[in-house]
């Protein structure tokens, strides 16, 4: 049985120093000649992270079975590179670490059942399947599954090794598509209106430029309030403590509001009729 590495030997070979990341933009810290080069099994996507935050992006192939890794290093240089078969899409390089994960995990996979891409047949790839669907992902996760498999007959004139058919026509990769469907389509939300979310961004930006040092201090005038110890221990006498307080200070005791009390007033009425009954309502013994 021929592995994928001595397929890889028969097709045109890709420079041992040619640069994955020639054609992205790099970060301006970044010089070209520097970066990664097809021969090492380690790629640093890193410079291609234009975001100010540093994120250590790598491609590790060692964690790639060797009699699939040149297949694995084909696929990857053609995304990086940007060499895109018709119906393909750029991609991210954060999109391109995710699918990594992705095509890996299938890549296990198919070295453990011993045969090559080209080898794997209907039924294996509705065996994976079922492996991906049982593992109880997200939507989100499984898709990427399923499309990191589907890279891999998607460049298939890319790749010394690759599927031998499309795993999408499958009728239980179709079967998940029907059934979350409604999942992928687009948001089907109404636009808010200009005439409505004009006043609120320029009341939320209020509450941020005007009103913010008002909250904020009196959210910490309230917490300094919520923090006092209590008088004491006893609830009777720190009662008694307050009541000398108010005394001492010649203020009332707190009421409440007007609206508050006539609607106090309104329940107490009703449950007043509702407990003694209305004599009228009896006949007379006189």
């Amino acid at each position: 049985m021929s592995s994928a590495v001595d397929l890889a030997e028969q097709s045109e070979p890709i420079p041992a120093d040619a640069l994955v990341l020639a054609g992205r933009p790099l970060r301006p810290d970044c010089a070209l000649e520097e970066t990664s080069r097809y021969a090492e099994d380690v790629w640093v996507l890193t410079p291609a992270w234009l975001r100010i935050d540093h994120m250590p992006f790598t491609l590790d192939f060692t964690l790639v079975p060797l009699s699939l890794r040149a297949t694995a290093k084909r696929l990857f240089y053609a995304r990086l590179t940007q060499d895109i078969p018709p119906g393909e899409l750029p991609i991210s390089i954060s999109s391109i670490r995710t699918y990594y994960g992705c095509v890996r995990r299938f890549l296990l996979w198919a070295d453990r059942r011993g045969c090559t891409l080209a080898q794997i047949t209907g039924e294996d790839l509705d065996d994976y399947h079922r492996d991906v669907v049982a593992l109880r992902l997200s939507v989100g996760a499984t898709k990427g599954y399923r499309r990191g498999v589907r890279m891999l007959w998607a460049y298939r004139t890319r790749l010394p090794d690759h599927l031998a058919q499309d795993p999408l026509p499958r009728p239980a990769w179709q079967a998940w598509v029907r059934a979350h469907s409604w999942r992928s389509g687009e948001n089907l939300t109404d636009r808010i209106p200009e005439q409505v979310l004009g006043p609120l961004l320029t009341w939320a930006l209020r509450w941020v430029d005007d009103f913010a040092d008002d909250v904020l201090a009196a959210r910490a005038e309230r917490d300094a309030i919520d923090a006092r110890p209590p008088a004491g221990p006893d609830p009777v006498v720190a009662l008694y403590t307050l009541l000398d307080d108010y005394r001492c200070r010649g203020q009332r005791l707190p009421a409440a509001p007007p609206r508050l009390a006539a609607a106090r007033r309104r329940r107490r009425r009703s449950r007043a009729s509702a407990t003694w009954p209305d004599c009228s309502a009896f006949p007379s013994t006189g």
